[in-house]
C-alpha cells in the first residue's frame, strides 16, 4: 500500500512514468541506437507509432512534474505569492518585485531556467526568459487601477496561464502550484473556475487577518464550492501578524460563524476536528524569511503556522484514494496503445514472409485504400462543425435566455450581490444634493456595486454552460468516437491484408485518436485532463467555456457612464433616502437590462466566431490525428518493402528485433500490473 507522505506517492508516480517512457521509446519512431533491456539483452527499439509514443511522453512528464494539483485563490494582496514562496523556501514568485501575479502561473518540477506561456488558440507555449516575464506580465500599478475601477483588464485576456519549473522539494515531492491573480479580477475568477479549479486535488484559500472575509470572498465561497461540506478546501488567514494581538480571537470568532456551514458532519453537527485541520492561521511572510535565513529559523518558521499547514496538505493529497486515482487512470490508458502494438508487430512479421512480388501487388492495394480514407477525413470534420454550429447557437441562446432571467430576477439578485445601502447612505445623499463631486463618488460606488452583480451573474452563466450543452456534446463525442472506429478499422483490414493475416478488431481505437487529437494538441488546457481515461465530452465543454472567457469580460457595462447621470436625475426629484434607494434599484435595473440587451446584440457575432472557431481547431486536431495514423501505415508497409528490396537485410534478424520488443512491452505490462497491486492491496 502507499504510504510515507509525499516519498510513496513520489515513488509510485515515479515508476509509472519510467514504464510509459520505456515503452514509448519501444513503439515509437525507429532508431539505430539499441536500448538496454530489463534481461540485460539490447534491441533496436521503434514500431513506428510516433503519435502514442508522444502522448505517452507527454503522461510521463505530467507525473513527473506532479501528481497532485494544488491552487491558491485568494483576493489581491491577500498574500498568496508570498505564501508559495514561504512553501518553497525561496522567492520562486515575485510577491516584493511586483505588487500582485497578473495572470494563472503553475510551478511544476525541472530544471528549465526560462518561463512557457500558454496562450488562447496557441499551438504550443511561447518561452522567455524570467526577468522577461516578471517585466511583463506583472501587474502594474496602473493595471490595478483599472481593475478597481472596472473589475477586469482586458491586457492578459488571451493568456491561458504560465509555467515554471522549480526544483524546490514541493514541487520534486509531486505537488503542482497553481498561483492565480486575485479573484476581484473578472476574467482571472472566469478563467480559474472554468479551467483550473475543478481539476485541482486541493485548494488553498488565502484570507487576509486585516479585512477578513470580505463579502467577495464569501460570495465566490459559495458559488466556486456550493454550501455543502468542504474537505479538499484549505482556509489560511494570513497577516496574522498585522492585526493586535487582542483581535485574534474575534478573528476566529468570524470566521467560524461564516465557514460552520461547510464543517458540518452528516448529522449536522460542526465537526470541530475537520475544521482545525482545513483553517490556519499563518505568517506567511516570516516563513519565507526563516526558510531564506541560513541556517533555517526553525523555531520562527514553527510559528509561522506554515509547517502545520504543509503538514496536513500532505496528509490529505497522499492518502490512498487520490494516488490510486491518478496511478491507475495512466496504468488503464495503455490498453488500447498496447494491443495495437502487438498488432503492428504480427503484421509486420507475417508480411516479412511474404515473397517481395505479393507485397508490391497488396501496397498498390494498400495505396488506393488508403487515399481513399484519407478523403474520409472530411466526413468527420463535417462532422465537428455541424454539432459545433449547433452548439454555438444553442450557448447564444441560452445567453439570451439567461439575460432576460437577469431581467426577471434583478429585484432579489441585486439585492443578494449589491449593497446599495453602503453606498446610498443618508450621508451621501444629502452631502450629493450639495456637492456635485460626492454625486459622482456615489456614482462610482454604485458602479462598484454594478460590477460585482455582473461578474457573479455571467460568471454563474459561464458554470451552467456545460450542462446547457451536455446532450450535445455527449452526441459529438459518440458520432466522432464512432467514425474514428471505423477508420480505424479500415485502417487494421488494410494492414492486415498488405500482411496477409485475420484483421484484428481494434479495442477502444475511436477513443484512442479522440484522446490522442486532445492531448498532443493540448485543446482543452492541459495535457493530463485528457490523457488520463476520462469524460472526453467534459473536455470540449471546458473548450467550449474557454471560448466565451473574453467575451466576459467585455460584456461587463462601465457603470460609470451609466450612474453619473441616473443619480443627478433621481436627486433632481427631490425625495428622501428611502425613495432615493428605491428609484436608483428600480432605474438601474432598467438601464442596466437595456445596456445588457444592446451589448449581447452587439457581440453575437463575436460569441459566434469565437466558440466555431474553437471547434474547427477541435476538428484541425482530429484530422490531424487521423492523418498521421493513415501515414504511418504508410511508412510501416515502405520501410517493410525497403527491407525486402535490401539483399543485405535479415529477415530473420528483424523479426528477432519485433518479438524481442513485444516481450519487452508485456513485462513492462506486468510489471505495471503487479506495481499497481502491490501499491493497491485490495484493488480490483
Amino acid at each position: 500500500m502507499i504510504g510515507e507522505g509525499y516519498a510513496g506517492a513520489r515513488r509510485a508516480g515515479n515508476a509509472v512514468a519510467q514504464s510509459l517512457l520505456e515503452i514509448g521509446t519501444l513503439i515509437g519512431e525507429p532508431g539505430q541506437v539499441p536500448v538496454i533491456l530489463h534481461s540485460g539483452e539490447t534491441v533496436v527499439p521503434g514500431l513506428g507509432l510516433e503519435e502514442d509514443a508522444a502522448a505517452l511522453r507527454a503522461r510521463a512528464r505530467d507525473l513527473r512534474q506532479g501528481l497532485f494539483t494544488v491552487i491558491v485563490l485568494g483576493e489581491f494582496k491577500n498574500g498568496k505569492s508570498t505564501l508559495l514562496n514561504g512553501m518553497l523556501g525561496s522567492k520562486t514568485l515575485p510577491a516584493k518585485a511586483a505588487p500582485a501575479t497578473a495572470i494563472i502561473t503553475i510551478l511544476v518540477h525541472g530544471d528549465r531556467q526560462d518561463v512557457a506561456v500558454f496562450e488562447t488558440g496557441g499551438r504550443g507555449p511561447r518561452r522567455m526568459p524570467w526577468e522577461e516575464f516578471v517585466r511583463d506580465f506583472q501587474l502594474s500599478p496602473l493595471d490595478q487601477e483599472t481593475i478597481q475601477e472596472h473589475r477586469s483588464l482586458d491586457r492578459f485576456a488571451h493568456v491561458e496561464y504560465a509555467q515554471i519549473e522549480c526544483s524546490h522539494a514541493l514541487c520534486a515531492n509531486g505537488v503542482k502550484l497553481i498561483d492565480s491573480p486575485g479573484l476581484g479580477e473578472h476574467i482571472s475568477r472566469t478563467r480559474v473556475s472554468t479551467n483550473f479549479l475543478k481539476r485541482s486535488q486541493a485548494v488553498i484559500m488565502v484570507l487576509n487577518a486585516t479585512r477578513i472575509l470580505t463579502r467577495d470572498e464569501r460570495v465566490f465561497i459559495e458559488s466556486a464550492f456550493g454550501k455543502g461540506r468542504l474537505h479538499h478546501v484549505f482556509f489560511v488567514i494570513n497577516r496574522v501578524n498585522q492585526v493586535a494581538p487582542d483581535s485574534g480571537g474575534e478573528i476566529r470568532d468570524w470566521v467560524r460563524s461564516q465557514l460552520e456551514p461547510h464543517f458540518r458532519s452528516s448529522d449536522e453537527a460542526f465537526d470541530q476536528n475537520l475544521y482545525d485541520r482545513r483553517v490556519f492561521m499563518v505568517d506567511a511572510k516570516a516563513a519565507l524569511d526563516a526558510r531564506s535565513s541560513v541556517p533555517n529559523d526553525e523555531a520562527k518558521l514553527e510559528a509561522s503556522g506554515v509547517p502545520a499547514l504543509e503538514h496536513e496538505l500532505e496528509r490529505f493529497l497522499t492518502g490512498e484514494e487520490r494516488v490510486r486515482a491518478v496511478v491507475q487512470s495512466s496504468v488503464q490508458s495503455l490498453g488500447p496503445v498496447l494491443q495495437l502494438a502487438y498488432s503492428r508487430i504480427a503484421q509486420a512479421c507475417s508480411a516479412l514472409d511474404a515473397p517481395l512480388e505479393d507485397l508490391e501487388q497488396r501496397r498498390r492495394s494498400a495505396s488506393r485504400h488508403l487515399l481513399a480514407l484519407d478523403g474520409k477525413k472530411g466526413e468527420t470534420e463535417r462532422t465537428v462543425l455541424v454539432y459545433g454550429e449547433a452548439i454555438t447557437h444553442k450557448v447564444f441562446a441560452d445567453l439570451r435566455s439567461f439575460v432576460e432571467e437577469m431581467r426577471e430576477t434583478w429585484d432579489e439578485d441585486s439585492r443578494v450581490l449589491m449593497d446599495l445601502d453602503h453606498a446610498v447612505s443618508a450621508r451621501n445623499v444629502i452631502a450629493s444634493y450639495m456637492r456635485p463631486e460626492a454625486r459622482q463618488r456615489m456614482a462610482v460606488a454604485i458602479s462598484e456595486e454594478v460590477q460585482h452583480y455582473l461578474q457573479a451573474k455571467f460568471a454563474s452563466w459561464s458554470d451552467r454552460i456545460p450542462a446547457v450543452i451536455e446532450r450535445d456534446l455527449t452526441l459529438l463525442v459518440t458520432e466522432v468516437e464512432a467514425q474514428l472506429d471505423d477508420l480505424n478499422l479500415e485502417l487494421d483490414r488494410i494492414g492486415a491484408a498488405f500482411a496477409g493475416v485475420p484483421r484484428e478488431n481494434s479495442h477502444q481505437a475511436g477513443a484512442r485518436v479522440f484522446r490522442l487529437a486532445l492531448s498532443l494538441s493540448d485543446i482543452s488546457g492541459i495535457t493530463e485532463d485528457v490523457l488520463a481515461v476520462g469524460d472526453m465530452s467534459a473536455a470540449v465543454g471546458r473548450m467550449v467555456q474557454q471560448s466565451i472567457i473574453i467575451f466576459l469580460v467585455r460584456t461587463l457595462v462601465d457603470g460609470g457612464l451609466l450612474m453619473g447621470s441616473m443619480v443627478l436625475e433621481v436627486l433632481q426629484a427631490g425625495i428622501g433616502e428611502g425613495e432615493v434607494k428605491k428609484r436608483i434599484r428600480r432605474t438601474l435595473g432598467e438601464r442596466l437590462s437595456a445596456a445588457i440587451d444592446q451589448q449581447v446584440t452587439e457581440k453575437q457575432e463575436f460569441v459566434h466566431r469565437a466558440i466555431e472557431e474553437r471547434f474547427q481547431e477541435f476538428a484541425t486536431s482530429i484530422t490531424g490525428a487521423i492523418g498521421k495514423q493513415i501515414d504511418q501505415v504508410r511508412a510501416e508497409q515502405d520501410r517493410i518493402l525497403l527491407r525486402k528490396r535490401d539483399q543485405s537485410f535479415s529477415i530473420a534478424e528483424e523479426k528477432r528485433r519485433l518479438d524481442t520488443i513485444g516481450r519487452e512491452l508485456r513485462w513492462l505490462r506486468d510489471v505495471l500490473a503487479g506495481e499497481s497491486s502491490r501499491l493497491f492491496v485490495g484493488t480490483p
